[in-house]
């Protein structure tokens, strides 16, 4: 096996690995914690509990809790500020797992464009 086959492989492990541990985590606090987001963020729940629907929803709010402006972007900034640190680490970590996720499929498909696998 080449480098460039190791390198690749790393790659798409890491990009795989991450997105089911965002999906799990997006299953994770979707099904305890992000109605009670809903009922302060919106006035009322949202009734789509998919997990395609949950795995949109996690990282917008995880997002919002990690950064003041888009928190204010969302008009989420007065809203979400009484949530405790404990509350919020799924919603963060499952922002980061898919914005981590993303990245590394940008890199495994520029290093497959300009190195190859031979």
């Amino acid at each position: 096996m080449s480098f460039n086959e190791v390198v690749f492989l790393i790659l798409t492990g890491l990009t795989i690995s991450s997105a089911f541990l965002m999906a799990g985590l997006a299953f994770y606090a979707g099904r305890t914690r992000i109605k009670e987001i809903d009922k302060i963020a919106h006035g009322f729940e949202i009734p789509h509990d998919s997990i395609f629907f949950l795995v949109m929803r996690v990282p917008t709010y995880g997002f919002a809790f990690l950064w003041g402006w888009y928190a204010k972007r969302m008009g989420l900034d007065g809203k979400i500020e009484h949530f405790d640190k404990r509350f919020r680490w799924p919603f963060i970590v499952a922002a980061v797992f898919g914005l981590f996720g993303i990245v590394m499929m940008i890199v495994m498909v520029l290093f497959d464009q300009y190195f190859g696998i031979t």
